[in-house]
């Protein structure tokens, strides 16, 4: 692609650590209609040794293989954007050598936990946490921020795939998209510590000893998975949810698991659709239970496909139900008809197509169908992104929102459920991920949805605990006078 009608994008990047994202946002770049790179390198620090051997011996006591974002790479794999022809700081210039450098004129910095320096996101992950991601225009105007994913805080490789990845998507957004001021979600700096070799070894460790734990609790079957918890309500207008002891557990046979539930309301009654999760197929399908005198009777399944289902989004428009359940290893968003409620589905069209979208959730508004959804991004999470996506018609076609990503936020990203309204507003349930992946659910006001721009804010979180549960609410969804959630505990 030539460099006619595009502007420059001037990297700056330190030779002595030129990580694998940088490269690949390099490479986005060139690929862009808009814009093209540059890339500048200046001399500066290395990574610290110990890292670098915490990062090979990960390799082979976790046998990681293939790309990962924190590979090193030699500074000639961009020699092709060094000497671009008649380059020069006319376009946007990117500061990406973590460190302070006199003479550079930047317009767009990056800061980890309020530092220049990436040796923050090393300290970090050894940390077992996320470091707060800044993109900044000039000296402090903040034009977005993130907080990523940390999906295995055991793993350092696996870690920074996940913040790097996030990092790639606020700066690729940074150097295509309009300037604008203002935070989309602020994160309180951290205080810079110093590295040791004392904490690379406690970090190998803690790794160790994790693998091992997993391992027998695998091997005794005594694992806490995901359950189906429902009460009948009593305070329909509230987004509070109450203790524990207020839900009544759907239950599994140890077998299988039950998790994402949907109810609606059909004819009169009351079906509850799920995730079904056959620990021997090591799939999950859709199922559904009927809600008698005696409560929900055992689901049954009512959709199979050759890949994993989950996240059952079930909805009535126009007469005709509906159901959009999650299916990110083929890649698509799909929607299914019902023909015989509650057992006969048929692929109505794929919504979306090359697309590792989870929990998509659609809702109607401002005249337009929108979708939320949680996406993945190269070898990042898709707990932390969030995507919009719009169409005149339910079928489509569905086109991305110009603010994609919308969000990086692992608090508050991932869909959680249906839209809802309260108070004259819309609403949605968001996951909340900042302790590992369901640890809660963040009730979102939606401040702002047009083509224009998306924006939320999140008003309360709410996290339910007792001895046999570690995690969750994991979504919350509500039909009638029926509200259900599922949590991550002990086994029966």
């Amino acid at each position: 692609m030539t460099t006619a009608n595009r502007k420059s994008v001037t990297i700056y990047l330190n030779r002595s650590r030129i990580w694998r994202w940088q490269v690949e946002l390099v490479e986005r770049l060139a690929r862009h209609r808009d814009v093209y790179p540059v890339v500048r390198l200046i001399d500066g620090p290395h990574v610290p040794r110990t890292f670098k051997l915490l990062l090979e011996l990960e390799k082979l006591v976790f046998r990681l293989h293939g790309e990962h974002a924190c590979n090193l790479l030699d500074e000639n794999i961009l020699e092709s954007y060094q000497d671009t022809p008649g380059a020069g700081d006319n376009g946007r210039v990117l500061d990406l050598t973590g460190q302070a450098v006199t003479g550079i004129r930047s317009d767009i910095n990056v800061l980890y936990d309020g530092s220049v320096s990436d040796d923050a996101v090393l300290l970090a992950v050894l940390e077992g946490r996320s470091p707060a991601l800044s993109i900044v225009s000039g000296a402090d105007r903040v034009m977005m921020s993130g907080l990523s994913a940390v999906e295995d805080r055991t793993v350092a490789t696996r870690a920074l795939d996940n913040v790097f990845s996030a990092l790639l998507q606020l700066c690729e957004k940074a150097a295509t998209a309009p300037m604008t001021s203002g935070s989309q979600s602020s994160v309180p700096p951290v205080p810079a510590r110093d590295m040791h070799a004392g904490k690379f070894l406690a970090f190998g460790a803690a790794a160790l000893k994790d693998k091992l734990n997993t391992r027998i609790a695998k091997l005794c079957r005594r694992a806490p998975h995901w359950f189906v918890a429902w009460r009948q309500m009593h305070d329909p207008d509230t987004i509070s949810l109450p203790g524990i002891a207020a839900y009544q557990r759907l239950a599994d046979d140890g077998g299988r698991y039950y998790a994402d539930p949907f109810p609606i309301v059909v004819d009169g009654k009351m079906h509850l659709f799920v995730e079904e999760y056959d620990m021997s197929l090591g799939k999950g399908l859709i199922s559904v239970s009927m809600l008698t005198s005696g409560g929900f009777e055992r689901p049954k399944p009512v959709l199979e496909t050759p890949y994993h289902l989950s996240y059952p989004h079930v909805f009535e428009h126009e007469g005709t139900i509906w159901m959009i359940p999650e299916s990110l290893q083929s890649r698509t968003v799909d929607l299914y008809r019902a023909t015989s409620f509650p057992g006969g589905w048929v692929h109505e069209a794929t919504l979306l197509q090359d697309i590792e979208a989870s929990d998509a959730t659609i809702c109607r508004h401002g005249g337009l169908w929108w979708m939320f959804a949680a996406t993945r991004s190269w070898l990042g999470s898709n707990w932390d992104t969030l995507s919009v996506f719009w169409a005149s018609e339910l079928t489509g076609p569905w086109q991305p929102h110009a603010g994609n990503p919308i969000l990086v936020d692992h608090r508050c990203a991932r869909p959680a459920g249906e839209f809802f309204r309260h108070d004259g507003a819309l609403w949605r349930p968001a996951q909340d991920c900042s302790d590992g992946y369901g640890s809660g659910l963040a009730f979102c006001r939606i401040d702002t949805l047009d083509l224009q721009s998306v924006r939320q804010s999140v008003q309360s979180t709410v996290r339910l605990r007792d001895g046999k549960v570690q995690r969750g609410p994991h979504s919350m969804n509500r039909a009638g006078d029926i509200e259900v959630i599922d949590l991550y505990g002990a086994p029966l």
